[in-house]
């Protein structure tokens, strides 16, 4: 028989409506923590850049340098980020709406017209993968342009398309390197990480056999360790590749002066008040 999508959109619906509150803060939550890692992702994006740069460059940078200039070019990474995501904006609704008209098929036991959509949606994600990847680079070049060339978000834009325009080749080049690096990292960080995580497994799954009730004391032990060991890997893993980027910007350079003429001037630290005699 086939299955009974109405029945389970009621009992969903019922369970939202018994539970709004506790929904309604869940979801409150969760957009204050969007919000907050993208502005910090900004502001430590900024940072990062710069600090690469100025050590490409053979300067001498600190991290408390590298937080200030991360914080100044803030508003301007924010909204280069947001005009990113107005790029991609019509794909999405497209995609959204198709979701939605086949969810909707679905509750009203219309399955082939919800199949249809779905493969539409599926069709049109396909289509979209070369739009995707060029909105990727232009994240990738645009945030360097910001932070090193100092240029507005919409001028920001306009350059890395030239970049991409103008370089085609090398940039693919780039972007390909960067994908078998991230997959060679990532398969590292795998491996590294199931060192820790299989043994756990099979004890865990040893002492459920057994009939201990300790597995769990297991499962606890590995989450306090995998998660934060995880959160590190992919931190330094991002950190490389981010630095990756600013390198091979800093060698696309058309227009621009030289690779080592960026100018910067460390922002003035207060002077120390005077003593008195």
């Amino acid at each position: 028989t086939a299955p009974n999508f109405a029945g389970a959109a009621q009992q969903v619906l019922a369970w939202l409506a018994a539970n709004a509150g506790l929904v309604l803060l869940v979801a409150g939550l969760l957009i204050f923590l969007v919000v907050a890692f993208f502005v910090l992702g900004a502001a430590c994006e900024g940072a990062l850049v710069r600090a690469s740069a100025e050590h490409d460059a053979e300067r001498p940078f600190g991290l408390g340098i590298a937080w200030r200039c991360g914080v100044a070019t803030l508003g301007t990474i924010i909204r280069f980020r947001l005009l990113l995501i107005l790029l991609g904006l019509p794909v999405l609704i497209l995609v959204g709406a198709l979701v939605a008209g086949a969810i909707a098929a679905f509750v009203s036991n219309h399955i082939g017209g919800g199949i249809a959509l779905i493969a539409a949606a599926f069709a049109l994600l396909i289509a979209s993968v070369p739009y995707a990847i060029y909105l990727s680079l232009l994240d990738r070049l645009g945030i360097r342009a910001a932070v090193l060339e100092q240029l507005a978000a919409k001028r920001a834009i306009v350059r890395a398309h030239r970049l991409v325009r103008s370089r085609l080749g090398r940039v693919l080049l780039v972007w390909l390197l960067a994908i078998a690096v991230s997959l060679a990292v990532a398969v590292v960080v795998g491996v590294a990480l199931a060192l820790v995580a299989v043994p756990l497994f099979i004890a865990g799954a040893a002492m459920y056999a057994g009939g201990s009730g300790a597995w769990w004391v297991l499962v606890v032990v590995g989450l306090v360790v995998l998660v934060p060991l995880a959160v590190i890997a992919g931190s330094f893993a991002a950190a490389q590749l981010s630095t990756y980027w600013t390198l091979a910007f800093r060698r696309l350079e058309l227009e621009e002066p030289p690779v080592h003429a960026y100018g910067f001037v460390p922002p003035a630290q207060p002077s120390p008040p005077a003593r008195l005699s």
